[in-house]
């Protein structure tokens, strides 16, 4: 396996998760889902990595799922009997104000993924022998 440059194990927990993915990997091939030239595609790309240590490593991989900031956080009521109503005005007055706040939202989700960019080019570089 560690002659293998597809799979990259990563941590203790590394090696079951390569096992599964290629049982995956050779069963979505096998029903046709995946094609050899996707394969090939997805092999020909570069990886990211990440040097740095687990705490950086968890902040930067935080920053990567949370830089969507126009996502609606799903609207729910633990209310018994007046929960259906209370939701149904939740969404209603979120629809009323998408437009006051949209705008600045999608600016922020550009300046976010600008950020995210950036940030992954100076810790690669930082990562590279020099």
């Amino acid at each position: 396996m560690s002659d293998d440059p597809t799979f990259r194990i990563a941590g203790s927990a590394g090696a079951g998760a390569v096992e599964s993915v290629r049982a995956r990997v050779a069963d979505r091939l096998a029903r046709g889902i995946y094609d050899a030239e996707e394969i090939a595609r997805v092999k020909a790309a570069s990886l990211h990595t990440f040097t740095g240590d687990d705490t950086t490593a968890e902040i930067f991989r935080r920053c990567c799922v949370t830089w969507e900031v126009d996502r609606p956080p799903k609207i729910t009521s633990h209310r018994a009997w007046i929960g259906a109503p209370l939701v149904a005005m939740k969404r209603v007055v979120r629809r009323l104000l998408r437009f006051q706040t949209e705008a600045q939202l999608s600016r922020q989700r550009d300046f976010n993924w600008n950020l995210l960019l950036l940030l992954r080019e100076i810790l690669e570089k930082d990562g590279r022998p020099s």
